[in-house]
């Protein structure tokens, strides 16, 4: 009796190592895949493509922009990136930074900082800031991931003097 749980407990003790090893792998996998989708993203910020953009997200979507109401749906987001352009604030450079990744399910969540420069009209250089995100994925049918929920705020207050 005692061997029998013994090679059950080291079966077990196996299959969890195996289990994790492969959660592991395949979180890393998920990473190296929104790095890619972040840099393609940062390009199209600064082109300036609203629609090209807005394809990374579901229709559903759920942005809680820093310093701004919550957005609901992919509608809610073109109407707020249309105002801004109109506006006359545009993104001169991005860069995500993804510090991790977790999966469960068909969500995916990634932690991270951000670099940005903008212009905004009446101002003769790009404004450089620098921030923090909370991205939630959602793995398509298709295999594809879009976003379902962004959120993001920057490092510094605005009104603060240096």
């Amino acid at each position: 009796m005692k061997n029998i749980i013994s090679k059950t407990a080291l079966w077990c003790t196996l299959l969890l190592l195996f289990a994790s090893s492969v959660v592991a792998q395949s979180d890393a996998e998920l990473k190296s895949k929104i790095e890619k989708l972040n840099t393609e993203m940062a390009k199209i910020m600064v082109s300036g493509d609203m629609e090209k953009g807005l394809s990374f997200y579901t229709a559903d979507v759920i942005s809680l922009p820093n310093y701004d109401k919550m957005l609901s749906g992919i509608d809610a987001l073109r109407k707020s990136n249309e105002e801004m352009k109109k506006s006359g604030w545009s993104v001169t450079s991005f860069k995500a930074n993804t510090i991790s990744v977790t999966s469960s399910g068909s969500s995916i969540t990634e932690l991270g900082t951000f670099e940005i420069s903008f212009a905004i009209k009446g101002s003769d250089q790009p404004i450089k800031d620098t921030g923090k995100y909370v991205t939630i994925w959602e793995k398509q049918k298709d295999g594809s991931l879009k976003i379902k929920l962004e959120i993001w705020n920057t490092d510094k207050y605005p009104c603060e003097e240096k």
